[in-house]
């Protein structure tokens, strides 16, 4: 029994720290993957990622959106064209944990955003299933922010506070 207590005094408690960067890993991975996805056709050895196929795809969600929402077709296309970008730049944000709480934040808007943009579609299901779990792990993800040792801003952090203050 004092074992137990011995080795978490001694080493400290990482299982917090651990439960935040798996979280902040899977967001940071399922938000860049998702803006890859924008750039992505075909499949296999055919597989192309481009702009011109992000100019397809976007266009293809826009008239979706459009024909399915009360949104007018301008703003769909807006929309499903400049999403990558914050797909792509805060899933690095996060996985690299540069500020931490702030990149999640970040994170939980831009699921809203998709949440927004499949609730648009015709068959919303996955706004529950997908965008839902998501926010929930990004809430899960910044519940755990105070166990960020492990983010790089944490460990920053952590050096800032072993050095030898100058006087």
């Amino acid at each position: 029994m004092s074992d137990s207590k011995g080795s978490s005094s001694c080493c400290g408690n990482l299982s917090a720290a651990y439960a935040h960067l798996l979280l902040r890993l899977w967001v940071g991975m399922r938000l860049f993957m998702a803006g890859v996805d924008k750039l992505r056709d075909g499949s296999g050895e055919a597989t192309t990622f481009s702009m011109d196929n992000l100019a397809k795809k976007s266009a293809r969600i826009a008239d979706l959106m459009s024909s399915n929402s009360f949104l007018p077709k301008a703003m769909c296309e807006q929309f499903a064209h400049y999403i990558v970008w914050p797909l792509l730049g805060v899933g690095v944000w996060v996985v690299l944990g540069i500020f931490t709480e702030l990149g999640l934040l970040a994170a939980g808007l831009v699921f809203l955003a998709l949440g927004f943009g499949l609730a648009a579609l015709p068959d919303d299901a996955e706004v529950v299933g997908n965008i839902g779990v998501s926010i929930g792990l990004v809430a899960l993800a910044l519940m755990t922010a105070h166990a960020k040792q492990l983010s790089l801003d944490g460990l920053l952090r952590g050096k800032k506070k072993s050095a030898p203050a100058a006087e």
